[in-house]
């Protein structure tokens, strides 16, 4: 059993509920959706705490990045990568294929923040890499290429999701216009139908949907799987 995690932002109290009922239920491991929230600049450094609750995890922890998340550092990677020696807690680049629980699983972060005017505004950290590239959709085909893909992580769902569950009247709020999209739901949708529409878990929206073979978790949701 896989214990999946919605969007926590930075609330470590949030990964260590997370971690106990890991134990509890006996899952070989947490994936975060994105939207983590660790980070050690921009004023707003948490890792030790984070360390903590990581280093005392009895499974280990996976996380992919979401379009709040600090990108100029997880980008650098393109292994699934310790993030601290010792402290269980594991980066997940985009485009990654890996084997958990019996399962062949892809990852891919990423997602344009509909909030952006108002973080540049505010001076808060943003940055053009929220994006997925070609590099990294090339990436995740090249390693899922003659593999059955069981499920499929990603931070922003797939567009067909998003415009059957959400009104789109919803992005007043943020100043941007009806016509806006996320330029990476497509590409999820995309390589959702290239990888053979396997079970695909998302986030990002910060509310909860569920259908046949696709599920949104809402903010701090767990759900095993």
């Amino acid at each position: 059993m896989i214990l999946l995690l919605g969007d926590i932002h930075g609330d470590y109290k949030v990964l260590e509920r997370a971690t106990q009922l890991a134990e509890q239920t006996g899952a070989v491991a947490i994936i975060q959706v994105g939207d983590f929230g660790l980070f050690r600049g921009y004023g707003m450094s948490n890792e030790i705490p984070f360390m903590k609750v990581a280093k005392e995890s009895a499974v280990p922890i996976y996380f992919i990045d979401g379009n709040h998340d600090d990108c100029d550092r997880w980008l650098e990677y393109t292994e699934v990568t310790e993030v601290l020696t010792g402290s269980n807690l594991f980066y997940v680049p985009r485009g990654t294929v890996m084997e958990l629980d019996g399962r062949t699983v892809a990852f891919m972060g990423g997602a344009a923040s509909i909030d952006k005017a108002w973080r540049l505004q505010d001076g808060a950290h943003w940055t053009e890499k929220e994006n997925i590239s070609p590099q990294e959709v090339l990436r995740l085909l090249n390693n899922a290429e003659g593999k059955t893909i069981d499920m499929f992580i990603t931070h922003c769902p797939p567009h067909s999701v998003i415009e059957e569950n959400f009104d789109p009247m919803s992005k007043l709020f943020f100043d941007v216009g009806l016509d806006w999209t996320d330029p990476n739901q497509l590409i999820i949708e995309e390589l959702w139908h290239k990888l053979g529409t396997p079970e695909i878990y998302s986030g990002h929206m910060h509310r909860r949907v569920q259908g046949m073979t696709h599920r949104i978790l809402d903010i701090n949701e767990l759900l095993a799987v």
